[in-house]
């Protein structure tokens, strides 16, 4: 059995968040850990490792969904045809310059990789809601629509189990493992 402790970021700055997932983890013996090199996962993951004398990993294809030229504007500043595609037909918003939750989700694929490179152990992988949610979307086999219904509060612990190459799911959207 291979375990992968799949955690959203903390809230960027909230030092609390970051200290009690760290603490979380701090009893789980851990192999290594990877991180999106987004600055909020990374700090957080920085964290969980340091308590594991282990350095964070940076995995490109483990950051958010690229907003593309909307990226860092409050939802009420996307222009106005982007924000009606985005509350009538989420799933097929192609962000200008950015890319589509398909190509998130086909980029999150990655995590097998991760999983295949520590057959056996325990490894945590620090990132953003929605990688978590297309994931966890492919891994239960549910609708992509139905994704959008799995919380992911920040500083929150999926726990995935892999037997036998195929995932399950022990906890979604915990405290910890």
């Amino acid at each position: 059995m291979t375990r992968l402790i799949v955690c959203r970021h903390a809230e960027e700055g909230n030092a609390a968040e970051i200290q009690r997932l760290a603490a979380a983890l701090a009893p789980v013996l851990l192999d290594a850990v990877y991180t999106s090199p987004l600055p909020r996962a990374r700090v957080t993951a920085d964290a969980v490792a340091a308590e594991h004398e282990l350095v964070a990993i940076d995995v490109r294809d483990l950051r958010e969904i690229d907003f593309g030229e909307v990226e860092g504007l409050a939802f009420d500043a996307y222009p106005a045809e982007l924000q009606a595609a985005l509350l009538d037909r989420p799933l097929s918003v192609h962000f200008p310059v950015g890319e589509t939750y398909a190509e998130l989700q086909k980029r999150v694929s990655g995590l097998g990789e991760i999983v295949s490179g520590h057959l056996g152990g325990t490894v945590a992988v620090v990132t953003h809601a929605g990688p978590i949610r297309a994931a966890l979307a492919v891994w239960l086999g549910i609708t992509d629509a139905a994704a959008f219904l799995l919380d992911q509060r920040t500083a929150s612990v999926n726990v995935v189990d892999w037997l036998d190459g195929a995932p399950l799911i022990r906890l979604v959207n915990g405290t910890g493992p």
